[in-house]
């Protein structure tokens, strides 16, 4: 059996008669909750005593969700903030230790060259010239290069 505490049951309870009492009604958007919120914004913007933010938010809670909010506990309370002082870092603590290197990009790989094939430059009787001084021995329709035999397309040579 799940036990719950007596504040949360009576804070149910309170809630449970607000919207019997109220019905249908949204109490949201009355004028009266209208006025207390706006009462509420103004009292909030402009500080002021603790005590009057705490009359004007009942007041606000009351008229808007028809309940009064439960004050704490006796004895609970917020502790005031604490002050800290700033954090010095002393450099010598970080400068005595060696900084790594960052790692050095390598640098970029050229692009493939890419062979062009030999443009035939100089031809006479016995074979061709190309364009990088290798000699092309000519036997009968086709030129021998120093690998084999050589096809000429479009003034282009391809050799094996």
């Amino acid at each position: 059996m799940v036990t719950m505490n007596r504040p949360a049951i009576s804070l149910a309870v309170l809630a449970c008669l607000s919207v019997h009492a109220q019905g249908n009604a949204d109490l949201m958007k009355t004028p009266e909750c209208a006025l207390a919120r706006t009462q509420f914004e103004q009292v909030l913007a402009a500080g002021g005593p603790r005590e009057r933010l705490n009359a004007v938010r009942e007041l606000t809670a009351l008229k808007c969700f028809g309940v009064k909010p439960s004050a704490p506990p006796e004895g609970r309370f917020v502790p005031p903030p604490v002050a800290v002082d700033a954090i010095r870092l002393r450099p010598e603590l970080f400068l005595s230790a060696p900084v790594p290197a960052l790692p050095r990009a390598a640098a970029p790989t050229p692009p493939p060259a890419i062979p062009r094939p030999p443009v035939l430059t100089a031809c006479d009787a016995s074979g061709c010239w190309d364009s990088n001084g290798t000699r092309y021995n000519q036997q009968g329709p086709v030129l021998l290069g120093p690998k084999g035999v050589c096809t000429l397309q479009a003034g282009a040579l391809n050799c094996p």
